[in-house]
């Protein structure tokens, strides 16, 4: 029988400790980098200095900075479009999303339309579609679905003048969504 301190329900005070100092230093690094996703975005003159959409009548579309986890809510919602109600990415949502047909989809995946179709969101199908919700998140710092759109069929020059779309269809879902990453943090490309 174990001398460890447990709190109600069996939960060991160490355990609880450790977990707690571990939140704490995430939530540290959630707020160096949502700081800086709102300066590279006040630099692409999407966001003002109050953090107005530039131009914008509207209400804020970035929230205040209350907490940091109202910035990662943020970040979730940028994507939940993407997700059925299970909390698994879907698929169907993701083509639609991407401006691509399912059966498109399910060849970058190595799968059938049917096996996709039976099953947009199985289980097997998260660790792939996972890039594609990277990706995605760049939605937030466009104005509209249709920008995102243009963006990934519009060929770069620091993606070796391919487009997002190409990359993805070759495989190179990986390296698309940490080159994503890097823009929404302003990490050096």
């Amino acid at each position: 029988m174990s001398n460890a301190k447990t709190l109600p329900g069996g939960v060991a005070v160490g355990e609880l400790a450790s977990l707690l100092t571990q939140l704490d230093e995430k939530k540290s690094q959630v707020e160096r980098l949502l700081a800086r996703v709102e300066e590279v975005l006040r630099g692409a003159s999407i966001l003002d200095q109050t953090g107005r959409v530039a131009g914008a009548a509207g209400p804020c579309v970035v929230p205040a900075r209350r907490s940091p986890l109202d910035q990662v809510r943020a970040v979730m919602q940028s994507t939940a479009d993407l997700r059925e109600a299970n909390g698994n990415l879907s698929a169907m949502r993701v083509a639609k999303a991407y401006g691509v047909s399912l059966s498109q989809l399910a060849g970058w995946l190595g799968r059938t339309k049917s096996g996709v179709s039976k099953t947009p969101d199985a289980d097997s199908l998260q660790d792939a579609l996972a890039y594609f919700e990277r990706v995605a998140r760049l939605r937030m710092a466009m104005r509209s679905d249709g920008e995102f759109q243009r963006w990934l069929r519009t060929p770069h020059e620091l993606l070796d003048n391919k487009s997002p779309l190409e990359l993805m269809a070759k495989g190179k879902r990986q390296a698309l969504a940490d080159y994503v990453d890097d823009m929404l943090t302003g990490a050096p490309t």
